[in-house]
């Protein structure tokens, strides 16, 4: 039989029950899982020939201009062989896709929060492998011009953002003028690198949770305590949007998150090599204000990648097909970025098998890192394929 009252008792009890704020756990359920986008095009680059560069190590890479011309080293570059047109129509469909909008603009939009008219942009590159010698190019990977000119070319030509607003930096290595500036489409845009003047703002420093830095044992030269003031291209800015690349190291990826590793002064980089991957480090330098609020959008550039380390020429594929990845990877949540940048490389090298050296299989399941930036410093959200928590998406650019 229906009873009004214990109707009416448990409708109320319900309403309150609604209005009891959800534990953290929960609500941390509710929310949307973070969306990455891999965006892919046959082509994004043109035939490149890997056997070229075998062994793909320092054997094949001249070290100074008097090597360079000698019939011993390749002289074509990978980076000539990246399709400016295919990857500038990859970013405008990626950011589309990424954002759930129809146009650049309403991506943009969505992508930098709280964006007003002069606000300004700074776009931090990979330049690790960048020879410091004007007259010295080599083939070891590194962002290309096509994907930056691509990049400016979305947020001049969608939000009208001046030139004069935007900055191209990677404050700890050196910009080459014959392979970047000289071949950069916006002449008016502004350039930090490890050249420029006054790159460090002692005002916002990079502090440390579960481990500490520690001087390499190896370099007694060193400060016994290192400076880790942020970059002022970081803390002086906006927005910032991380361009980073696909390679393997220590820590299994280096992705969006070590890419951060530029924004704070050499050498001091090398107080973190020891348990990179294991220990809290990365997940702190992404923890650091400037970086954890201003960083707007991920990109990894995988037109060519590395899988098995971080230092040299690009290397062929088996899990791409055609060799190559001639991709890019978008996502907002660095940590979920990070997770499947670092499944592709697992994945790559897992398909070799024995044929790959073991320090390289090692490296790839170093990466606790990633589970310290989930777990406590709530970074983002990290896990393994098949992925539940992460919404990954993989298309085919049109």
């Amino acid at each position: 039989m229906f009873n009004r009252r214990s109707f009416l008792q448990k409708a109320a009890f319900l309403m309150a029950f609604a209005h009891i704020p959800l534990p953290a756990k929960a609500k941390a359920e509710k929310r949307t899982r973070p969306r990455i986008v891999r965006i892919h095009s046959a082509e994004a680059s043109l035939p490149w020939d890997y056997q070229a560069s075998a062994p793909w190590d320092h054997t094949v890479e001249p070290g100074n201009k008097a090597k360079v011309n000698r019939d011993q080293f390749r002289n074509d570059r990978y980076y000539n062989h990246i399709n400016q047109k295919t990857v500038t129509t990859m970013l405008d469909q990626g950011i589309r896709h990424l954002t759930r909008t129809t146009n650049q603009r309403q991506a943009w939009l969505a992508l930098l929060q709280n964006y007003q008219k002069g606000d300004t942009v700074t776009i931090k590159i990979n330049l690790n492998n960048a020879s410091y010698k004007e007259d010295v190019t080599t083939n070891r990977l590194d962002q290309s011009v096509q994907m930056v000119n691509a990049l400016l070319d979305s947020l001049t030509s969608s939000l009208k953002i001046s030139q004069g607003n935007i900055t191209v930096a990677d404050p700890s290595r050196w910009i080459h003028p014959r392979i970047f500036k000289d071949r950069c489409s916006f002449p008016d845009i502004h350039w930090v690198d490890s050249r420029s003047d006054n790159l460090w703002d002692p005002g916002e420093i990079i502090r440390f949770s579960e481990h500490q830095p520690i001087r390499p044992a190896n370099k007694p030269q060193f400060p016994q305590e290192a400076a880790f003031h942020v970059a002022r291209v970081y803390t002086e800015t906006d927005h910032i949007i991380n361009l980073c690349l696909l390679k393997n190291h220590g820590c299994g990826i280096t992705g969006a998150m070590k890419n951060h590793f530029g924004a704070f002064p050499p050498p001091f980089a090398k107080y973190l090599h020891d348990g990179l991957g294991s220990k809290s480090y990365i997940a702190d330098v992404c923890n650091t204000p400037s970086i954890k609020n201003k960083v707007r959008l991920n990109i990894c550039e995988a037109i060519f990648g590395n899988w098995h380390n971080n230092v040299w020429c690009p290397r062929p594929w088996k899990t791409f097909a055609g060799g190559t990845p001639n991709s890019l990877f978008l996502g907002t949540d660095p940590v979920a970025f990070d997770s499947v940048l670092l499944q592709h490389i697992i994945d790559e090298v897992a398909f070799r098998g024995e044929s790959v050296e073991q320090w390289v299989r090692d490296a790839v399941q170093d990466h606790g890192f990633l589970d310290i930036a989930m777990t406590s410093l709530h970074l983002g959200v990290h896990e393994h394929a098949p992925f539940n928590r992460i919404d990954y998406r993989q298309i085919e650019a049109v």
